[in-house]
């Protein structure tokens, strides 16, 4: 056990590994200080964190016993008076603030293009150029819009329809005619069997 002494054989056996006539060791700055007096020299100890203290309770407001309605309308009047009056003056700050730096955009603005006509000349070329890509919600389509990109499904489908029709053989001409013949045959049998149809009442 560490708070009993060690027995003897085990005192000497430290002993030896520790040595004889050793230099001695270094002195600290607190060797010559009595050890009844360096508690004066010890820093403060680390200050405790408080805990951080918890909001008030905000009292729910309920309908108190034997209240009026308009008293208690009142009371929450009050109670949300204070939050709606700030919400409304910061709502109003910002609207102002963006006025104000709006305003001072169009200033500076102004001022570049009285130092630099060709920056005016470009602005006002951006200007147009912005106007015309604008579209109002009733301007009327001249024309239908023109798809010049395909979509990929698509093409990616037609292009294995269209490998798999290069590797099916071809017919040879004279079973192309006979198919040719066939289709002939059914179109002019489909034809006959509309006009009958359109005939009889």
């Amino acid at each position: 056990m560490p708070h009993k002494r060690a027995k003897s054989s085990a005192r000497h056996k430290q002993r030896d590994a520790l040595g004889y006539d050793q230099a001695p060791s270094a002195k600290s700055a607190l060797d010559d200080i009595p050890r009844s007096a360096r508690h004066l020299f010890a820093p403060p100890p680390p200050k405790r964190k408080e805990p951080p203290r918890a909001a008030p309770a905000e009292p729910s407001l309920t309908i108190r016993p034997n209240e009026r309605m308009r008293d208690f309308n009142q009371r929450v009047e009050s109670a949300f008076s204070a939050d709606l009056n700030a919400t409304m003056r910061r709502e109003q700050r910002s609207e102002s603030n963006t006025r104000k730096r709006e305003r001072r955009r169009e200033l500076l603005k102004a001022k570049k293009r009285a130092a630099n006509p060709a920056l005016a000349h470009e602005d006002a070329a951006a200007d147009w150029a912005q106007a015309s890509k604008t579209r109002s919600l009733h301007d009327v389509a001249q024309a239908p819009p023109v798809l010049t990109a395909r979509p990929k499904e698509r093409k990616r489908a037609r292009s294995a329809v269209e490998e798999q029709a290069a590797a099916r053989p071809k017919p040879s001409a004279a079973r192309q005619r006979i198919l040719d013949e066939e289709r002939e045959r059914v179109v002019k049998q489909y034809r006959a069997l509309k006009k009958a149809q359109e005939r009889s009442p």
